[in-house]
């Protein structure tokens, strides 16, 4: 019986061994990984950003983004606080923040493109996204240019107020149509003139398609060969009412 004892006894060392070794084994492997994925953050915090440069589709970044405090800071902190302050920019569309060796951080912005102009009866021009947002303040554009004949001032970063968004929406339209470069926004309505020198007015507010409809086929009935009022024998093209007038 003892011998039975014994032997019983023999593997049940063996065992406790094996595991011991198992764990052993099991954390070995988590530290060295541990270790190897910690690595790059250490590595970017030894690194040190000696010089920071910014460009955009457009070229040099604005000046609005100079980073000139952060050289000399070490790469991960000045990554993360770049990024966090690009990403609060309502300003840009898209970013990429590069490390190129030996110390430079190249950063690249992709900014949001003005599409249209609104100049006020101040003189003030600001240029305008596609949604509406100003993105600059200049003296002059050759973008397409909403003159608003009534005192309104905006500031960049500021979003356009619904009457201005729909007259920007009617005059985009009006000038894929027609390629007409300004519009005049006083009172209650939109007032455009053609190559022909006929004067369009718009209401400001409605259906933009709607109005852009009826006009494409109030023109295609002026230029119609059959009898009637021809293009030639007009002046002005009246859309604010429900029924168009023609003058």
């Amino acid at each position: 019986m003892k011998r039975r004892e014994r032997i019983h006894k023999f593997p049940v060392k063996i065992t406790d061994r094996l595991k011991k070794f198992n764990v052993f084994k099991i954390l070995s492997i988590i530290l060295i990984v541990v270790f190897i994925l910690s690595i790059p953050t250490i590595i970017q915090k030894l690194v040190k950003v000696q010089k920071i440069t910014c460009v955009s589709q457009y070229g040099d970044c604005p000046v609005f983004l100079t980073f000139l405090n952060y050289e000399g800071k070490d790469y991960k902190a000045v990554k993360s606080q770049i990024n966090t302050i690009l990403e609060q920019n309502i300003l840009i569309n898209s970013f990429l923040i590069q490390y190129k060796i030996p110390g430079t951080l190249q950063i690249e912005v992709n900014l949001k493109k003005p599409k249209f102009a609104i100049k006020n009866l101040q003189g003030s021009t600001f240029l305008v996204d596609t949604d509406g947002l100003i993105v600059e303040m200049t003296k002059e554009s050759d973008l397409p240019t909403l003159q608003k004949n009534e005192s309104s001032e905006y500031k960049v970063g500021d979003t356009v107020t619904d009457k201005d968004k729909f007259s920007l929406s009617l005059f985009e339209g009006v000038n894929y149509l027609y390629s007409i470069k300004l519009g005049i926004q006083e009172k209650n309505e939109l007032k455009v003139t053609n190559s022909e020198g006929i004067i369009i007015r718009f209401p400001l507010e409605g259906d933009k398609d709607v109005l852009l409809g009826s006009l494409r086929l109030i023109f295609s009935r002026l230029n119609d060969s059959s009898e009637g009022i021809r293009m030639e024998d007009v002046n002005e093209i009246d859309l604010r009412f429900k029924n168009p007038v023609i003058r």
